[in-house]
C-alpha cells in the first residue's frame, strides 16, 4: 500500500501531465472562431481529467475519477461498475457548467 507522500507525489505528476495536454488541446483549439464553445470544450476536459474520488472505498486517498471508474467498470467485479467515478465526473461537470455560465453572465453586465 502507498503512503500520502506517494499519493501527493502522483497527483503532482498526474496533474503536471494533465497541465500539458491541456495545453496541447488549447493549442489545437485556439482557431475555432467561438470562443465559448472552446472554453466550454476545454473546461468540460479540464473536469474529466481532474475530478477526484476515493481510490478505494475503505481508503481515504484519492484518484482521478476516470481511473477508478474504467478499472472498476471493466476489471473489478464491483456491483457499482462505471458509476463510482462517472457520478462524480457528471456531478462536476454541471456545477463546472452553471458557475461558467453566471460568471460569462455577470462578465457581460459588467461590460
Amino acid at each position: 500500500m502507498y503512503n500520502a507522500e506517494n499519493y501527493f507525489w502522483g497527483w503532482i505528476a498526474y496533474t503536471s501531465g494533465v497541465m500539458c495536454l491541456l495545453w496541447v488541446a488549447w493549442y489545437l483549439l485556439r482557431n475555432i472562431r467561438f470562443a465559448t464553445f472552446r472554453q466550454l470544450l476545454l473546461l468540460v476536459v479540464a473536469i474529466f481529467f481532474l475530478t477526484p474520488v476515493t481510490a478505494y472505498t475503505d481508503n481515504a486517498y484519492l484518484a482521478p475519477a476516470f481511473f477508478v471508474s474504467l478499472y472498476e467498470g471493466l476489471i473489478a467485479n464491483g456491483d457499482v461498475g462505471f458509476q463510482r467515478g462517472a457520478a462524480p465526473i457528471l456531478a462536476f461537470t454541471v456545477f463546472g457548467l452553471i458557475v461558467y455560465g453566471l460568471i460569462k453572465l455577470l462578465l457581460k453586465r459588467k461590460a
